[in-house]
């Protein structure tokens, strides 16, 4: 047997070829790598920068809108909004501090910033100080002589800079995670090839990876199906945002809009009455005739004081309207906070702080829950079922004691808690209505607004989730809270 010299000679030249080019381009990817998380750590970093200076700007803001709205209508209402940002700004400015302060070399100049960021916040207080004590003049006087719109310009010109040049040098770590993946890449490849020719192995790694291209077409094609079922559902939520911003509109134009007429025509009717008491008070002598007297005895006990009543009803409903609208704009903004529950606990516990009422009037509560853990917002949950519950016995059938059911089946990923009664029932044109905002479905013989069933659905899309209803008019209703059993897997799929 002889060898082979020519075929020995160009393997032992292939064996240490491919060897040193195999070390090369493992070396050149270690390299590679290390840049690719030192780039990826520094956007990272300008990321939290800019969200930091975000949270700053939009904490002023917050602040401003609360001293304005206080100033403008005395309402304490507007100093919550004003006194929680007032009370995180001075941890957002650490916090931006300490995210700029972990950059090594960072571009962003804070000097300048701090300075009328806390002569801002004195403008603010004193001006506040100043109504509540009553002179609400002096307050206004301080907010028409614009410092505090200079300090506020000033103060968002600086974080605009600073959000800005993290802007700049997040998309310049991302040219370069971009062109060090392709290079990663590239050099992958290249080991590929030069795994190859070392090991010649040519019919079993062709096999292989013919086997690995049918189990990542197989994959595709399983990817393509999710991709596509995704695809439908968000272009689904895009078309279900798109008809709740429809809704919210014309709640804005016609909701609105209808006390805004009375409080403009019933000034209009106190601007009449006025000149009827103006004649009566500013004759200085001359004589008045009776239908004068009369006309303006009758304008002082009778239409200014219906004016005003009026106007003062009007405005009420305008304040209840936009509180309405800003407890749902917060439920969208609240950031939801998962924990391990037991179902069967929640519900019990809605169910107890009502049986009192249940009790009153005879009902009866049957709790169909196994065992059954959730991981999910404890707060919306709780609110979801308590809305529930107080629906099934506020709009309860006259005819016949209450039965209220709360069962749960999972399906998947999903639950469907379902709460049933046998109240009065829902007619069918009305089972998407009494989702929304302000509009009531039936007999108007509950107090309400229009807002509990509301506020349920804006609770069940924050939780990925959604709400449902079936009913019989005259035999009762089941409303079923579609939800993740998991709260974080939807989160993740929102953040994707």
């Amino acid at each position: 047997m002889t060898i082979n010299k020519p075929f020995v000679r160009n393997s032992l030249i292939m064996l240490f070829c491919g060897s040193a080019l195999l070390v090369s381009v493992v070396l050149s990817a270690i390299v590679l790598i290390a840049q690719t998380q030192k780039t990826f750590d520094r956007l990272v970093q300008e990321r939290t920068v800019r969200t930091r200076a975000s949270d700053l700007l939009r904490l002023l803001q917050d602040a401003e809108t609360g001293q304005r709205g206080y100033l403008l209508t005395l309402n304490p209402g507007f100093l919550k909004p004003y006194e929680d940002a007032v009370q995180q700004i001075g941890a957002a400015e650490k916090r931006l501090t300490a995210a700029v302060s972990d950059l090594n070399d960072h571009p962003h100049d804070m000097s300048g910033l701090y300075g009328p960021i806390d002569e801002k916040l004195r403008e603010l207080e004193s001006t506040v100080d100043l109504a509540q004590k009553g002179d609400l003049d002096a307050a206004r006087r301080t907010v028409s002589e614009g410092g505090g719109q200079e300090l506020m310009t000033q103060i968002r010109d600086r974080m605009q800079m600073i959000i800005g040049a993290s802007d700049a040098a997040i998309q310049a770590n991302v040219g370069k995670h971009a062109v060090f993946s392709d290079r990663l890449q590239f050099i992958i490849i290249a080991a590929f090839i030069a795994i190859l020719v070392v090991l010649g192995g040519a019919i079993y790694i062709i096999m292989r990876h013919v086997r690995s291209l049918t189990e990542a077409r197989r994959e595709l094609i399983t990817l393509n199906e999710e991709l596509e079922q995704r695809v439908a559902e968000r272009t689904q939520d895009v078309v279900r945002a798109n008809q709740e911003i429809q809704r919210y509109a014309y709640i804005v134009t016609h909701d609105l809009r209808a006390p805004l007429v009375n409080i403009m025509g019933f000034a209009s009717e106190l601007d009449m009455s006025l000149k009827d008491v103006s004649a009566y008070v500013l004759a200085d002598g001359v004589p008045l005739s009776q239908q004068q007297v009369l006309d303006a005895r009758t304008a002082v006990t009778e239409d200014m004081p219906e004016a005003l009543a009026f106007i003062r009803s009007s405005t009420s409903r305008m304040d209840g309207l936009i509180n309405a609208i800003l407890k749902i704009s917060r439920d969208g903004r609240r950031q939801l906070k998962p924990e391990t529950m037991d179902l069967r606990d929640i519900a019990s516990g809605c169910v107890a702080s009502q049986q009192h009422r249940i009790d009153e009037i005879g009902g009866e509560v049957n709790l169909a829950l196994p065992p059954f853990k959730l991981f999910s917002d404890r707060m919306s949950i709780e609110q979801i079922l308590a809305n529930l519950v107080d629906n099934a016995i506020k709009y309860r059938s006259p005819d016949r004691p209450l039965r209220l059911r709360i069962e749960a089946v999972r399906r998947g990923r999903l639950v469907d808690i379902i709460v049933e009664d046998n109240g009065r029932g829902i007619e069918p044109d009305d089972l998407e209505r009494v989702f929304e905002l302000f509009r009531r479905a039936g007999p108007q013989d509950q107090v309400g607004e229009g807002i509990g069933l509301a506020h349920v659905r804006s609770l069940a899309r924050n939780l990925g989730g959604e709400i449902d209803v079936r009913s019989v008019p005259g035999e009762g209703s089941a409303f079923i809270l579609t939800t993740p059993i998991d709260l974080t897997h939807a989160l993740r799929s929102l953040s994707a």
